[in-house]
């Protein structure tokens, strides 16, 4: 009879770190198409709007900004699940399950808030390039429209894409390191934490736009093509889940909440309330000096010009979707869709006003349009059978996203009209 140590074919507890770690890397190699998201959420909008927000009301609107990116990490998950459970975007799955008539009014809703969007975006590429050559004119929306539509269309965007967002991370990265030389108020920063509504058409707004650069009907619509993109299937739900919260979750809640810091520990003790672009400069003299507004503008201009390409993307998807082309630049009538968009969005440079206040504006008025489209996928991902259907948590996330969204956009339009 033999004895001995019987033989496991268990992994041992380092055998089992080693996985761990290896599918830690295979995600991090994996992930992508929420990134691609953030990368759009961490735009020159949110700048602004989180900007305004901290130098005019100190840190009173943190927990709008901290929920933002809550909620924007929920509403990309759920719109992530439905392009891969659906295995189509979000105005196919509409029609399939809702008929053609809300997949008709979703697209509407979609692309008058994208279009807006692209508008109001080339207008504030059009404001920096003035700003950063001293050559003021509304001509520059027509080079960039023209520009950015043949590369869109002959796929040579990326790499000139990857410079702008790596100036983008430049900028934030600064934000960051300011935040370490700037005196930070911790009863301020507490205070900030507690629910609060400040009266007034100005507040409405600012907290509708912060909400609005994470929880946008755009880039949700957006999301469910990009994870069809890369042919994300059932078994890549939880690298879905890992990407969206390693992106929005991280990357943009980082982002927003340290320039909002900056401008309420910075700006508002000064009195400097942010109107124009330069104003927010001065958020980043502390760390930079005289060399603050030249980093901030270079900074600005790569993350309008990195944003407002996708967008144009984001808005033919809608389009090309409903009609039934194919969603790809290859496809004659999906290109004519994108160079719509760089049409439409030539106008915007022609608008009077700041492009700093605008942007804001712009994000308001979208969130306006969101509610539906967080309704329907809350509804497509709670038809879905078995073990895939939604769990309780994530339908009180999405719900409570549905919820404050749906408030703050109401407040919004309400005090506008001088209801409230």
């Amino acid at each position: 009879m033999k004895t001995g140590i019987p033989i496991s074919n268990s992994p041992t507890a380092s055998e089992g770190e080693v996985q761990g770690t290896r599918k830690l890397w295979e995600q991090i190699r994996e992930m992508g198409p929420a990134w691609i998201i953030s990368a759009v959420a961490c735009g020159p909008a949110t700048l602004a709007s989180v900007a305004i927000a901290g130098s005019t009301y100190g840190y009173k609107m943190l927990w709008v900004v901290i929920l933002s990116a809550v909620f924007g990490t929920t509403a990309q998950y759920l719109a992530a699940r439905v392009g891969i459970l659906e295995g189509m975007g979000i105005i196919a799955a509409t029609e399939k399950h809702l008929g053609k008539c809300w997949a008709w009014i979703l697209t509407v809703d979609a692309l008058l808030a994208t279009w807006l969007a692209a508008m109001v975006l080339m207008n504030a590429l059009s404001g920096i390039t003035s700003l950063v050559t001293g050559v003021d004119t509304p001509y520059w929306g027509l080079m960039y429209g023209i520009l950015i539509g043949l590369f869109l269309v002959r796929k040579g965007y990326r790499k000139f894409e990857t410079l702008c967002k790596l100036l983008v991370i430049f900028v934030v990265a600064c934000f960051v390191a300011t935040l370490f030389m700037a005196n930070l108020s911790l009863p301020g920063i507490l205070g900030g934490l507690i629910p609060n509504l400040p009266g007034g058409i100005d507040a409405a707004l600012m907290m509708a736009a912060i909400m609005g650069g994470a929880v946008h009907i755009t880039i949700i619509g957006m999301h469910t093509y990009n994870t069809n993109a890369r042919a994300w299937t059932t078994k890549d739900l939880s690298l879905a889940r890992f990407d969206t919260f390693s992106s929005m979750g991280l990357a943009f809640g980082l982002y927003s909440v340290a320039i909002f810091l900056v401008a309420a520990a910075v700006l508002h003790p000064n009195g400097i309330v942010v109107q124009k672009a330069t104003d927010a400069a001065l958020a980043l003299r502390p760390l930079l000096g005289d060399n603050a507004m030249k980093v901030f503008m270079v900074g600005l201009w790569g993350a309008t010009l990195s944003t407002v390409a996708p967008t144009f993307m984001a808005g033919a998807y809608f389009l090309a979707d409903k009609m039934g082309w194919a969603l790809e630049v290859k496809d004659k009538r999906f290109a004519a869709a994108v160079f719509a968009g760089c049409l439409l969005s030539m106008l915007g440079p022609f608008v009077k006003g700041s492009f700093f206040l605008l942007l804001p504006l712009m994000l308001a008025l979208g969130l306006t349009g969101t509610p539906l489209i967080l309704a329907i996928i809350l509804y497509l991902l709670n038809r879905t059978h078995g073990t895939l259907r939604n769990s309780f948590l994530l339908n009180c996330m999405g719900g409570i996203t549905f919820l404050v969204t749906s408030f703050l956009a109401i407040r919004f339009v309400l005090t506008k009209f001088g209801v409230m």
